[in-house]
C-alpha cells in the first residue's frame, strides 16, 4: 500500500504541526495587514463601509486563529467548544462583510 511520503518519515507527526502552523501564523498575518489597510483607509476617508469590512475580515480570519490556537492549549478548551467559537466567529465576521456590500453603513 502506498502512503503519502510525510508518514513514511519518522516524526513525521511533527512536521505536519510545524507546516499546520506555520500555515496558520501566515493567514493571521496576512488577515491582520488586510485589516490594518482597510482600517487606515477608513481613517483617510471616514467611510464606515471600510470599518465594517476591517471588522468582517477581522472576525472572519484573525480571530478564529486565535480562538482555535488559544482557547485548547490556554483554557484548555474542548474541541466541540473550540470550534463553535470560533465558527460563531467566522458567521459573524462574513455577516459583516455582507452588511458592507449589501447594507447602508
Amino acid at each position: 500500500m502506498l502512503g503519502y511520503p510525510i508518514q513514511t518519515v519518522e516524526g513525521g507527526a511533527m512536521t505536519v504541526a510545524i507546516a499546520v502552523f506555520v500555515g496558520q501564523a501566515t493567514a493571521f498575518v496576512i488577515a491582520c495587514w488586510i485589516v490594518k489597510r482597510a482600517y487606515d483607509g477608513y481613517r483617510d476617508a471616514r467611510r464606515p463601509a471600510l470599518l465594517w469590512l476591517a471588522l468582517g475580515i477581522t472576525l472572519l480570519a484573525a480571530a478564529p486563529t486565535i480562538l482555535r490556537f488559544l482557547l485548547p492549549t490556554v483554557f484548555g478548551a474542548s474541541s466541540v467548544t473550540t470550534t463553535v467559537l470560533a465558527n460563531l466567529s467566522e458567521v459573524a465576521g462574513l455577516t459583516a462583510i455582507l452588511y458592507t456590500v449589501y447594507g447602508r453603513p
